[in-house]
């Protein structure tokens, strides 16, 4: 039986109550062919995130990581956490700070975890999102 999905709902409590944080390592996204199990396999040891697609898995894993796989790769970029527990059902927060860069002209990746959210920035731009999401938090509180 499914229950609610845990986590914040209220907009204005997830955008103040987010504290952005960045991880250290240089992230990139490469795919895997589905036929290719023992690369998959490896690339599943490393991944931030997998997702299955109709031509192959694409995965987002550290840079160094898809290096050593020998695999092409592609936006270098930066990993920001939200560290605010959002619901799985929670509408607009996402939606809010993308909305937020794209004002700046900057894009970006979101992924949706269970716990947090998390937006994937090009590497160079992370210190203007953080600097950007804090005064977001601030800006509602």
């Amino acid at each position: 039986m499914a229950t609610p999905a845990p986590g914040g709902m209220d907009l204005a409590t997830l955008i103040k109550s987010m504290s952005p944080s960045l991880h250290p390592a240089t992230f990139v996204w490469a795919t895997v062919p589905s036929s290719k199990h023992s690369v998959l396999q490896q690339a599943l040891l490393h991944a931030e995130m997998l997702f299955r697609e109709d031509e192959g898995f694409t995965f987002i894993s550290t840079q160094d990581h898809v290096q050593e796989l020998g695999l092409d790769f592609t936006f270098p970029c930066r990993k920001i956490t939200l560290n605010v527990h959002s619901s799985l059902e929670a509408y607009g927060f996402l939606a809010a700070v993308a909305e937020r860069l794209t004002r700046m002209k900057l894009g970006c990746n979101c992924v949706a975890g269970y716990f947090h959210d998390h937006i994937f920035v090009p590497v160079g731009k992370e210190d203007v999102v953080l600097s950007q999401l804090q005064a977001m938090a601030e800006e509602q509180r």
